[in-house]
């Protein structure tokens, strides 16, 4: 499988005529990465990589308020739960992604309550605090 690179990116848009509405940004760190996800409406990943676990962009999309449109692969469904914080579709399935896209492109409420839905569950579910009481707790079960 290739390596998903700029030249690799911008190869497929051109092969699809897509150069007027798509923009290779690359990699983003620290208040620069902050300024994307503060300009975003919507998170899409749309994975089909087969050992998917836990995606941690999908939890910094949550922690930042954002519905996210993912596919159903690895821990992603317990992480977006279709229809309340966002869209779940099926692997390369380009006709159901555009779908959910559209809905919430057309729908600014369901944006932003699917967003704040995605916030809530974050800070109930998500934080490394939860992570290390659950941990605590599966230790104290285990008697460890």
């Amino acid at each position: 499988s290739k390596e998903i690179n700029r030249s690799v990116f911008e190869q497929a848009v051109r092969e699809r005529a897509l150069e007027d509405c798509v923009t290779y940004h690359g990699p983003k760190y620290g208040e620069e990465k902050e300024n994307y996800w503060s300009m975003a409406d919507v998170f899409v990943f749309p994975t089909f990589y087969h050992n998917e676990c836990m995606p941690l962009t999908i939890l910094e999309a949550m922690q930042h308020g954002l519905p996210v449109v993912s596919t159903d692969e690895g821990a992603v469904p317990d992480m977006v739960v279709d229809g309340e914080n966002g869209f779940i579709c099926c692997r390369k399935d380009a006709e159901g992604l555009a779908q959910a896209l559209e809905r919430l492109l057309m729908d600014e409420a369901l944006r932003r309550r699917m967003g704040e839905e995605g916030y809530r569950m974050y800070k109930e579910k998500f934080t490394l605090s939860c992570f290390e009481h659950r941990f605590a707790e599966i230790l104290r079960s285990l008697n460890v």
